[in-house]
């Protein structure tokens, strides 16, 4: 455990850790981290936990992506908040399981739902302690004014409305269209020139950037120079080139002389689809397994985080906002449920985790819950049957320390620990009860006049 600078004492002193648990701070001979770190949040969209070369993949090189861990930390438990697009993003910038802001289900081009006004997004909550905050990428949290990025904190938006299988898919700047239909062989260059641009114009203040990749997403397109570079086939070279637009970042920080207190993390919103690698955990995005859950995460603070960190902890995207809140001094909302915990620990590469437990939701439900040794599931899929194992007398306890796999169950060996975990999910259903909504059919007949696309008002 890490001796306290003078640093963090000073702001746990001015409240900071009422915002969340009380985390230990680095040693004492680092520099002083200013107050307030810009903050760079980097998401790709279905990049599975083995598709980085330092999670072991053998076919996809990750330089950028790698170097980021290697000079900072790496986190090898943490969890998406869902194990498909929207409801885990909803999770990452609201610190709330996503039933919570019932954005428990996928948007799609037709849907007329999105992000709730009453929700307080990362960007929201740093822009009242002065941050300067934008987006970049895929949003796929609602498409009309009142759920779009502009109206959840984001001073700008350069991106698209939602998955790049979804159509019309056109690119935006703000609320208008400057590209359509998009050529998507330049999208990932277009993201990181405007991160470079947004890096630039703000490098004197600080600002939250959230860069959120359409890629590896399905369909892939790269530019005819990142073609064949891969062993991994296309795949691979959508990662590579994916890879190469976070080293523009990198550089762009480097430029700035901004590098050393920026946190920049990144991550995936959900395990892999079709391609991709979960790396040693079981089954991919939409499953209720680790695979579809557990995600890379790699973070970077020179300021506040040594080189070579490595922690085990279970730790979830909720956890982002009740962090950041921690680090900068903001307010976390206090009329409200928020899930996630303060991991600065973690970062800093603390093995405790300051979650007894985990849950995972698949839509409405809790599909399973972790704590730090044993993991419940309670539902799987089975073809496209949704298995209740419940109903069967048949839950499944795997020990994520003996079989990471969840090869065998454990349950005939630690009632007590099933009993237990049941009793975390039995809680937490009744919980969410009042909050279930029964999801659309995406394939179902629309009713006429159906609007189809972000409906946006321009001025």
């Amino acid at each position: 455990m890490k001796v306290p600078s003078q640093a963090l004492i000073s702001l746990l002193a001015f409240g900071l850790a009422g915002c969340a648990s009380a985390t230990p701070a680095p040693d004492t001979n680092r520099q002083a981290a200013q107050a307030q770190p810009n903050i760079i949040v980097i998401m790709a969209d279905d990049l599975g936990w083995g598709d980085i070369s330092l999670n072991g993949a053998d076919l996809i090189e990750t330089p950028n992506i790698d170097r980021i861990g290697l000079e900072g930390v790496q986190l090898t438990s943490f969890y998406a908040g869902a194990n498909v697009c929207t409801p885990s993003r909803a999770a990452l910038l609201t610190g709330r399981y996503p039933i919570r802001s019932g954005m428990q289900h996928v948007v799609h081009p037709h849907s007329q739902f999105g992000l709730p006004q009453s929700e307080t997004t990362i960007a929201e909550m740093l822009q009242e302690v002065g941050y300067t905050t934008g987006m970049i990428g895929k949003w796929h949290l609602g498409h009309s004014d009142e759920h779009w990025p502009t109206a959840h904190g984001f001073e700008t938006f350069f991106g698209v409305a939602y998955s790049n299988d979804m159509q019309p898919f056109d690119l935006y700047n703000g609320k208008t269209v400057i590209e359509t239909p998009i050529d998507q062989t330049a999208l990932t260059e277009k993201y990181a020139a405007e991160a470079v641009s947004f890096i630039e114009a703000n490098k004197d203040q600080p600002f939250f950037l959230y860069y959120a990749e359409t890629f590896p997403h399905i369909p892939l397109f790269v530019p005819d120079h990142a073609a064949g570079t891969s062993e991994a086939g296309h795949y691979g070279d959508v990662v590579e080139h994916m890879d190469w637009g976070i080293g523009q970042i990198l550089a762009a920080l480097d430029t700035a002389g901004i590098a050393d207190n920026t946190l920049i993390i990144v991550t995936s919103d959900n395990g892999p689809w079709f391609e991709g690698d979960s790396g040693p955990y079981r089954d991919r995005k939409g499953e209720t397994y680790e695979g579809g859950y557990r995600v890379p995460f790699l973070a970077r603070w020179p300021a506040m985080i040594d080189a070579g960190e490595i922690s085990d902890a279970m730790t979830m995207s909720i956890d982002l906002l009740p962090t950041f809140a921690a680090l900068t001094g903001a307010e976390l909302p206090s009329d409200r449920v928020i899930d996630g915990e303060n991991i600065l620990s973690v970062l800093q590469g603390g093995n405790d985790t300051p979650h007894d437990q985990l849950f995972f939701f698949n839509g409405n439900d809790v599909a399973a819950v972790r704590d730090a040794r044993f993991k419940l599931v309670l539902n799987a899929y089975y073809k496209s049957f949704y298995v209740p194992f419940e109903q069967f007398g048949g839950m499944l306890l795997f020990d994520l320390e003996k079989d990471p796999q969840e090869r065998f169950s454990f349950v005939r060996e630690n009632p007590e620990t099933v009993e237990r975990l049941k009793a975390t999910v039995d809680q937490m259903r009744a919980d969410t009860a009042d909050l279930v909504i029964e999801p659309a059919n995406p394939l179902a007949p629309r009713p006429p006049g159906t609007p189809v696309g972000p409906q946006l008002t321009t001025p």
